[in-house]
């Protein structure tokens, strides 16, 4: 299977240029006809494999839009596409196993991607939780911001009507993200479009920057996770990598070469188990970049899974066994 990008909008370019930027198009019959991808999830992996296959680089965006052509003039000729993002050509990604419900009449769209040469990479801090986890006991009358940003679980708002001291078990832990590509980290919003959070004084310009849940041995969600927004900056840097970025409201970011590190004593760096069954065995996810918002490498180096012991007691939960894991497909 041949595949190339093509535009309907690009300025004519030297022959010796590739397009960096197109509908993705592919090719069953070496070059004798042309047809576009149409598939329920086309995100930053599948853009990563197409710019691989290509000799492009690294995928900054993935999506099915029609900016560079329509469905109707450019007919799909393949649909369900879905890659892990390392492989190395587009050939070798799976495909959905029924046919895509987006892919109908009415849906004109085509996949589209944009190649670029160098990229940002985040790395989850594998040991950083483990070795920071603990078990926190809370009253809510010191969670005012947390619940304001929803970080505790959707009972603790129907507790706080009537018992507004009531103590919630939050595990906490620290969460380091490094930038181990060769591209800065940059917040994918337009710093006008930051959000202010007047609780903590800042603005946060990632929405979903991280995600934290506890799940069951069947791999069932336990306990209400939350989607944790952060403001992107430089904590630590590697040895002659200068920090460019603060928690601003205009210079946000992660350089090359460098981490953001969020804190367990920080606001929100937990998961609420209040709810959770005590005495038994549980997995704790973390996942970087869960919605690929962010241009980067790789995705296998995005999430980590742990051992939960929860005992409900604060001597005894145990957070141990963290082991690296891709983001969930």
């Amino acid at each position: 299977m041949q595949v190339r990008l093509a535009s309907s909008t690009a300025p004519a370019l030297n022959a010796n240029q590739p397009l960096r930027e197109g509908r993705v198009e592919i090719s069953f019959d070496n070059g004798v006809s042309w047809g576009t991808i149409c598939s329920t999830h086309w995100t930053l992996r599948e853009g990563n494999v197409v710019c691989r296959q290509l000799g492009l680089g690294y995928a900054s965006m993935a999506i099915s839009s029609t900016k560079h052509g329509s469905s109707h003039t450019n007919p799909w000729g393949l649909v369900g596409t879905r890659c892990r993002g390392t492989e190395r050509k587009l050939l070798e990604c799976s495909r959905e196993p029924t046919y895509p419900a987006v892919c109908d009449a009415q849906n004109r769209n085509v996949s589209t991607v944009a190649c670029v040469s160098k990229s940002a990479d985040l790395e989850l801090g594998v040991s950083d939780i483990e070795i920071s986890a603990y078990l926190a006991l809370v009253p809510m009358t010191q969670l005012t911001c947390a619940m304001e940003e929803n970080c505790v679980s959707k009972d603790a708002y129907v507790i706080r009507r009537t018992n507004p001291s009531a103590i919630r078990k939050l595990l906490r832990f620290s969460v380091k993200a490094s930038n181990v590509g060769n591209a800065d980290v940059s917040p994918y919003a337009n710093y006008k479009d930051w959000e202010w959070h007047q609780c903590h004084m800042h603005y946060h310009s990632m929405n979903v920057f991280a995600t934290f849940d506890v799940y069951d041995n069947r791999y069932k969600k336990v306990a209400q996770g939350h989607k944790a927004s952060f403001c992107l900056m430089d904590s630590e840097c590697n040895l002659g990598v200068a920090p460019k970025y603060t928690c601003g409201n205009t210079t946000q970011g992660i350089t090359a070469g460098c981490s953001d590190v969020y804190s367990h004593v920080l606001d929100c760096q937990w998961v609420d188990v209040t709810t959770v069954p005590v005495n038994k065995k549980y997995i704790l996810r973390v996942e970087l970049n869960p919605e690929y918002v962010l241009g980067e490498m790789s995705f296998e180096n995005n999430g980590a899974e742990c051992e939960l012991d929860y005992t409900g007691e604060i001597l005894t939960t145990r957070v141990t066994r963290c082991k690296r894991k891709p983001l969930l497909i």
